[in-house]
């Protein structure tokens, strides 16, 4: 999958970056909503980086997931989409 720099989430134009997290380099993304930004670890691997993405879109789309459930739907979204041969 091609990760754009800009999607369109609702009526909302999110940027996306990928940025060194430098002493938190555990975290693989995060999301910015008063800015409109979901920021993804450049350090990953493109298919954690692409499972990221999927990972913070999905908050953006809806914030009142528990974190587990989202880590999870994300996942099962991620590889839905990766097996079936759907990410270009």
């Amino acid at each position: 999958m091609k990760i754009p720099r800009t999607v369109k989430i609702g009526a909302h134009t999110i940027l996306v970056d990928e940025v060194e997290f430098g002493d938190d380099s555990n975290l693989c993304g995060d999301n910015a909503y008063v800015e409109g930004r979901i920021r993804l670890n450049k350090a990953l691997p493109q298919t954690q980086k692409e499972a990221s993405f999927i990972h913070e879109a999905m908050h953006t789309m809806n914030t009142t997931l528990d974190h587990s459930l989202l880590d999870s739907l994300a996942e099962q979204m991620y590889q839905f989409l990766h097996d079936n041969d759907l990410l270009k």
